[in-house]
């Protein structure tokens, strides 16, 4: 009876020995982008949506530099290369995040006139979020992976990180054009699904004469991340309904850290819209 105790044990060791060596596996730019499109759906399918209008609920929490969470109505919107991302809270001192790119130039919402939200401040500093396609992921049809041979960024491969208990590729991306955001791109290794993707940048500590201070000088670090789950097929197109949002400000004198999640439950496809919905300035 032990030895097939034993044996059975060392079994479950080599299965489990084998599965992580096959998540641990290097692979490809070319494999994972691939397979990551058919993940989304067949070409077919695709190249059969223009347009995308998603809506649902919202919840927003601050959980360092302050308390308190929100909840209201969420709608995210995209046709090629345009995207428009709005939230709606009804707050008197918090009302909305919009931000919208109609091709050539990023537009965003205010609390009130000339005031910004942090969110609102931290794509206004990095629009190329918005120009490169990359916020919302693949919900948006602006998504650099539908087309690569355009945008032609710099991809790498950065090896592999758990996700949420979910083992990942991990792509390295560096616009055309540059940027000073790190951008690494998580995609589920069974099935290529985009889980997360994360902008960092870090800011090194003012100078100071004093010794002692130097020594307790810390640099600061901005972080944004998405994270993308509950996939379910929407037109022939696998979408996750959940995306959540998260702005970091690690910084000794004002730390921040607050978060959105949206949960999309309304799914319209190729309806028509116009440039000017896709510019907040209404010019």
């Amino acid at each position: 009876m032990t030895k097939l105790i034993v044996k059975s044990l060392i079994a479950c060791l080599v299965v489990l020995l084998g599965t992580t060596a096959a998540f641990s596996q290097k692979a490809s730019v070319e494999e994972v982008v691939s397979g990551h499109l058919a993940s989304i759906g067949a070409p077919e399918a695709r190249a059969a949506i223009k347009s995308r209008i998603f809506q649902g609920s919202v919840v927003a929490t601050i959980r360092i530099g302050g308390s308190g969470t929100s909840k209201g109505g969420a709608v995210m919107s995209s046709q090629g290369r345009m995207s428009l991302l709005g939230i709606i809270f009804g707050l008197q001192q918090y009302t909305n995040e919009k931000a919208a790119y109609n091709g050539r130039k990023l537009s965003l919402g205010e609390l009130s006139p000339g005031v910004r939200t942090n969110l609102g401040g931290f794509f206004l500093t990095h629009d190329v979020i918005f120009k490169e396609g990359l916020i919302g992921g693949a919900l948006s049809s602006a998504w650099p992976f539908l087309d690569l041979e355009s945008r032609n960024p710099k991809l790498r491969y950065a090896g592999t990180k758990k996700v949420n208990d979910r083992q990942a590729h991990v792509l390295a991306y560096e616009p055309k054009n540059g940027s000073n955001l790190e951008i690494r791109i998580y995609f589920d290794a069974e099935n290529f699904r985009h889980l997360r993707t994360e902008y960092t940048q870090e800011f090194p500590p003012p100078p100071v004469v004093n010794p002692q201070a130097a020594a307790r000088q810390k640099e600061s670090r901005l972080k944004f991340t998405e994270d993308f789950s509950d996939f379910k097929v929407e037109r022939g197109l696998s979408l996750p309904h959940t995306y959540k949002m998260q702005l970091t400000f690690d910084t000794p004198n004002n730390p921040l850290l607050q978060d959105w999640v949206l949960s999309l439950t309304q799914f319209n496809f190729n309806l028509p819209l116009t440039e000017q919905q896709f510019d907040l300035t209404g010019s």
